[in-house]
């Protein structure tokens, strides 16, 4: 079984300096959507996903310490990614973990993928899928199926 695949992982109490630093940062336009773009991006840039180490780096799925998790280098899988933007949101003040709802579905039709549906307080509802990104997923969208393995540049 994929380790937090279908629940939602416990929040910590406190997060490493800089996870904080960041949702400081990012906390300052005191504006969801302007939160989310600023937490996904950084998310996308400091970690990201690649099919290739889905296996390759399958001992990172089951990490749970956050410290070890901020002194990761490169690729870390869904669920990960999804749970850090969770704790940086919650954190942030802006959010409640009830708004953050865990999606499914899968890539390649046979891998099973998480990603991030957030409700805004303006009834809004906004996709995230990091760990699709450099497959030209964007921001608000997620991928499925084949979307997630079209030929597409990595950014």
């Amino acid at each position: 079984m994929i380790p937090n695949l279908f629940h939602k992982a416990p929040l910590p109490e406190s997060v490493p300096t800089e996870l904080a630093d960041k949702v400081e940062e990012f906390t300052r336009s005191q504006n969801q959507e302007h939160f989310l773009r600023q937490a996904f991006f950084y998310t996308v840039h400091r970690w990201g996903g690649n099919r290739f180490n889905i296996v390759r780096k399958l001992p990172r799925l089951f990490l749970r310490d956050l410290d070890k998790i901020m002194q990761t280098k490169g690729y870390l899988h869904c669920t990960t990614m999804n749970y850090l933007l969770r704790i940086m949101a919650v954190k942030s003040g802006l959010f409640a973990d009830q708004d953050i709802k865990l999606k499914f579905t899968n890539t390649w039709y046979v891998a099973p993928h998480q990603y991030l549906e957030v409700d805004l307080a303006n009834g809004e509802k906004v996709t995230l899928d990091p760990w699709n990104y450099q497959y030209g997923i964007d921001y608000g969208n997620y991928g499925s199926g084949f979307d997630s393995i079209k030929i597409k540049p990595v950014r």
